[in-house]
């Protein structure tokens, strides 16, 4: 099978609901570039245009000022509809939490195309979003942490995917 087909099958996309903090989507946007995997925004997710993301990003890569690379950022508004959307293009639609769902470590996901998702990171994704969701899974945690934060939990996910879908 051709280079091209083999890693479309093996999609991964980042989807942030109602992401509100510059610093966060700054992250995010570094991540999607030094990983090459989409990202997408919805719900009262902050513009990845803002002056104040763009700013960020620049002083960690000089140049993105003048020619921001946001060719894989993408807003797409209603979350509900989004992840129908996702549904229909034959994307497995996988929600995160601090509590829900099987441990990431144990979730085999290398195969197949994947839209991980995540909450906001005060509140995580709603009990009516994660039902709208076909798999749930979690981070493990020790001692007194309920939570990661998105700048923690993202990244970790990330790279956990590409590294079993052999994507890295």
């Amino acid at each position: 099978m051709p280079k091209g087909k083999e890693s479309a099958k093996k999609e991964v996309l980042l989807l942030c609901d109602s992401l509100r903090d510059p610093r966060d989507l700054a992250q995010l946007i570094h991540l999607s570039l030094a990983t090459n995997t989409k990202l997408e925004l919805t719900g009262s997710s902050i513009s990845p245009i803002h002056p104040k993301v763009i700013g960020i990003v620049n002083s960690w890569l000089p140049g993105f000022y003048a020619k921001p690379q946001l060719k894989l950022v993408s807003q797409k508004g209603d979350f509900f509809k989004r992840i129908n959307e996702l549904k229909k293009k034959g994307f497995v639609t996988v929600g995160t939490s601090s509590h829900e769902g099987e441990s990431l470590f144990d979730k085999d996901l290398s195969k197949g195309k994947h839209a991980i998702v995540f909450g906001t990171e005060t509140s995580g994704l709603s009990k009516e979003k994660m039902a709208a969701m076909d798999k749930m899974i979690n981070v493990p945690m020790k001692n007194e942490t309920k939570f990661f934060t998105l700048s923690a939990v993202v990244p970790l996910v990330t790279y956990e995917l590409l590294r079993q879908k052999k994507l890295l």
